[in-house]
Order: C-alpha cells, then structure tokens, then sequence
C-alpha cells in the first residue's frame, strides 16, 4: 500500500478532497462490508436486503462492448444489484443504464437457461445531478404496459433507480445522499457501515494510504489512457492523411484522363474538321468544274457531256452562285 509519507503533497491533497461519489473512494468505500447493504437498503426502501457479495470495478464484456461496474453486488435473494456514481452528465444516462441492466442479464444468465430463471437486476444510479429533470430525490424507472389511460408497471426483473443528490426532499433517502458529497469525516447514526467506512479513510494513516495509492493509480491510468489516446489521434491523422493523398493521386489521375480524353477529342474534331473542309473544297472544285462546262452549253448538253443527271448540273450551278454571292 505504501506509506503516507511516500506521496506527493498534490496527491495528498487530491486524496483529502475526494467525496463517497468520486469513483476513487467509492471504489474503496464499496470494498468495505456493509456500505453497498446500507445503500441499497436505503435507497430501494428494503431494510431487511443483505449483501452476500460486493465486486468493485468489475468489467463486464457484452454485446460487443465492454464495460465496467463501480459496486457490482449479488444479494442474498440472487438479485443483481449495480450501484454506479456519476458526477459529469456527458453520458446518455438513461440508455446507459438500459444497456448495463441488458449486459448483466445476459453475461449472469445460464447457458440454456429457461426465461424464467434469468437473473432479476437492479441499476441504483447516483449522480450530482437530476438525470430525469422530475425535480425528485429518487425515481424508479421500470417496464409498464398501457391499461387505457393509465400505466401498470410489469414484473419481469429489470429496475433502474435513478437517485440524485441535487434535489434534497429531508427524507432518509435525501441524508444519505448529502452524506456523498461530504469531504471530512461524519458520523450519521442512520447510517453506521458507510460512517465508519469514511472515518477509517478520512481519519485514519492507513485509510489516507490507501486513497493515496488509489488517487496515484488512477493518475498513473489517466496517463497511459491519454497517451494511447494521443498514439491512436496520431494512427487515424495519418490513415486520413494517407487517404487523402490517395484521394487527391486519383483526382489528379482522373483529371489526368480527363485532359487526355479532351485532347483525344479536340484531335478527332480536328480532323473530322479538316475531313470536312477538304470534302466541302473537294465539291466546290468539283462544282465549278461542271459549271465551267455548262458555260455556253445547254443543261442537257453538260449534263450529257459529264455522264450525270440534269439535276446534277443545276445543283452545281446554284450551289456555286451561293458560294460567289
């Protein structure tokens, strides 16, 4: 664990300022026996729920995805309970707190099990502020079916509890969120397991040891997640880049083709051009050569004279007049 004297004055003082809804205490808040019972006690109004046992940050991979519980707890009834904190409201919520209810039905259900035994699961959201926007301290969220103007709530094991510590309606439930955002030590008779927790980590060298290492490792994380984060910014800025050229090869290529083709095309119009300039010289020669003929001469005449019809020989004849016009 290592001794309190091992650590930085930052670290120290980070550690001093964590809260019970800071992931970092909670995390070890929920190792100690008793707070998640005391939790979920409170917060489901089942006084009588024992905790059997409490997996902190456990990871869970599902559906593609993987994710991880701040306090997984399995009650003594077999029900799954997830308690997650949340400070930040960048997360989608409400269909986050779907999705961690679907994986843990999923991951904890039997292979071939009947739908009747899939495990019941509970979602005990805590955050700093009201997800729902109700202006309520606690809401259960469960599935309902429409019975003509009203909602019916049906059974089938899911349930989301949100809970928030910005709306403070004086009940129990109200007081022990408040308890969350305490920096010092307390002592709250309502709540014994989650005060001496806090005691031991607030007041205590080995406690203070252990948000200190806690605080480290969590730095140590954010460094090595920031520099992959910073490797893999880099990996797809140069995949873009590289696309891009490729991108920009082909334009170049395919414009490249375009000029070739165009200039194809102005050499074929070209010649097509000059094609038709010697053809039309070509029957104007042609065309003066038979009204060179016809001067003096009859239509018949020239026209017998060439060989050709006497339509022939008038076409040639207008044809020139139109020309020298």
């Amino acid at each position: 664990m290592g001794n309190l004297k091992e650590y930085s004055k930052e670290i120290k003082e980070t550690a001093a300022n964590l809260r019970i809804i800071d992931d970092a205490l909670f995390r070890l808040m929920g190792e100690k026996p008793g707070v998640c019972e005391e939790i979920l006690r409170t917060l489901l109004d089942m006084p009588h729920l024992q905790v059997v046992k409490v997996s902190v940050q456990s990871v869970v991979q599902s559906f593609q995805r993987e994710i991880t519980l701040d306090a997984l707890c399995m009650t003594q009834d077999g029900r799954y309970c997830n308690v997650e904190v949340q400070k930040g409201n960048s997360n989608d919520d409400i269909r986050r707190t779907r999705f961690h209810a679907a994986a843990l039905t999923a991951k904890y259900t039997p292979k071939g099990a009947d739908f009747k035994n899939i495990p019941d699961v509970t979602i005990v959201y805590i955050s700093e502020y009201d997800v729902l926007k109700n202006n309520q301290t606690v809401t259960h969220v469960t599935r309902c079916m429409k019975n003509d103007e009203s909602y019916v709530p049906v059974k089938d094991g899911e349930d989301i509890i949100f809970a928030n510590t910005c709306v403070n309606d004086g009940s129990d439930k109200s007081e022990l969120l408040q308890l969350m955002l305490n920096k010092e030590a307390f002592y709250n008779d309502k709540f014994p397991q989650i005060s001496n927790a806090i005691s031991y980590f607030k007041e205590t060298e080995g406690g203070q040891s252990e948000m200190c290492k806690i605080v480290e490792d969590y730095a140590k994380e954010y460094a090595k997640n920031s520099i992959q984060e910073a490797i893999e910014a880099k990996k797809l800025a140069d995949e873009a880049k590289k696309l891009a050229e490729e991108e920009k090869r082909k334009a170049e290529e395919e414009k490249r083709k375009a000029e070739e083709e165009k200039r194809k095309a102005d050499e074929e119009k070209r010649k097509a051009d000059e094609a038709e300039s010697r053809a039309g010289k070509a029957i104007e020669r042609n065309y003066r050569l038979i009204v060179n003929i016809l001067s003096g001469r009859t239509y018949e005449e020239a026209a017998d004279m060439l060989g050709i019809s006497i339509e022939d020989v008038k076409e040639a004849e207008a044809a020139i007049k139109a020309i020298d016009k």
